[in-house]
């Protein structure tokens, strides 16, 4: 891994969170245009979400979306820089716990098609037709003769994750709680759809994306703020960190609507703001430019003391910052509030 001081980036003006799936709109052909002007304006954004950051990587290049400086892959558990092409950090799970896991999944009449493993790069699964017709040929996963016994050769692993019923899966859940690990469970198509199973994501206690994001954050040092942007219940601790720093959080419309009706009380209890942003077919691709605007806006508003009472807590030193694109707003607006 690399260390933080050789970091190659840009401090940047403001930072835009955003998970991938059913967020972000790899096909929108203006999507690269966006990302121009968020650059031009010293902005970043950086992918966050439960994918490896090989397959983050894979799926950009395959929409020829530019890639960003800084990717965040299995719900937190590792950051990487594009720019570097390395890890910035990347955390582990202990190997006997995935034992005990992966050895109560097969008791409890688990199929080990139904285990992944992710050593933050290449996800681990085992050799089956619906496994790789699931995959469609991706280069980024790494198939196994019999993954119950060859994930011990695995250096590295980041994130379990198993799919079955949903019994199987609440007997997991209690079996990593008293493990002390992190868990989060929804609905898949994994393999595939007609199984209708349910999947569980499995890391260390300390893994969301919260942390990543207060992590990345503190060496960024953005200075007018970050904003989050996402749909899942995997995305509250990003959530309530940014609502707790005083900043912007975007959700989307289909999301939970327990999720919405919690972040909204999270937010009346800090000073952060809360958008819940249309499902259309543009996603979350829109509020972007809207974000821009709204950071352009802090830019020209806010005086040097509001500048340093705005700097996240807990920050680093970093670097100074010394055409068609969709057009934004440049009418004068009031000042808001803090955004991030």
């Amino acid at each position: 891994m690399i260390n933080k001081k050789d970091l190659k980036f840009k401090r940047p003006d403001f930072v835009i969170f955003t998970d991938k799936d059913g967020t972000l709109n790899l096909n929108d052909e203006q999507l690269n245009q966006i990302l121009f002007l968020v650059k031009k304006e010293g902005g970043m954004i950086i992918p966050i979400t439960g994918r490896t950051v090989g397959d983050i990587e894979e799926s950009l290049r395959k929409a020829n979306v530019t890639m960003p400086e800084f990717l965040i892959g299995d719900n937190g558990a590792v950051v990487y820089s594009t720019q570097n092409k390395d890890f910035i950090f990347k955390k582990v799970l202990d190997i006997e716990k995935i034992k005990k896991i992966i050895n109560r999944f097969i008791e409890v009449g688990g199929n080990k098609a139904n285990i992944r493993l992710t050593d933050g790069a290449s996800i681990h699964a085992q050799d089956s037709m619906d496994v790789k017709r699931y995959y469609k040929g991706s280069k980024k996963v790494k198939y196994h003769e019999n993954i119950t016994e060859d994930f011990l050769d695995v250096q590295g692993i980041t994130k379990v994750t198993l799919a079955g019923t949903e019994e199987q899966m609440q007997d997991i859940i209690e079996l990593a709680s008293k493990l002390d690990l992190w868990t989060d469970k929804d609905k898949t198509k994994f393999p595939t759809r007609e199984q209708n199973n349910f999947r569980l994501d499995i890391a260390e206690r300390n893994i969301n994306k919260g942390e990543a994001v207060k992590a990345l954050v503190s060496i960024l040092t953005p200075r007018f703020g970050y904003a989050c942007i996402g749909n899942g219940f995997n995305d509250v601790a990003m959530f309530e960190q940014a609502l707790k720093d005083g900043m912007r959080i975007g959700i989307m419309k289909g999301s939970p609507e327990e999720l919405i009706q919690e972040m909204k009380e999270y937010a009346r209890e800090h000073k952060g703001k809360v958008k819940i942003i249309p499902q259309d077919i543009n996603l979350a691709n829109r509020y972007i430019v809207r974000l821009i605007n709204i950071f352009k806006t802090r830019k020209r508003t806010m005086n040097f003391k509001e500048r340093l009472k705005f700097t996240p807590p807990n920050n680093t030193k970093a670097p100074k910052q010394n055409n068609s694109t969709p057009k934004t707003n440049t009418r004068r607006s009031r000042n808001r509030g803090r955004t991030r």
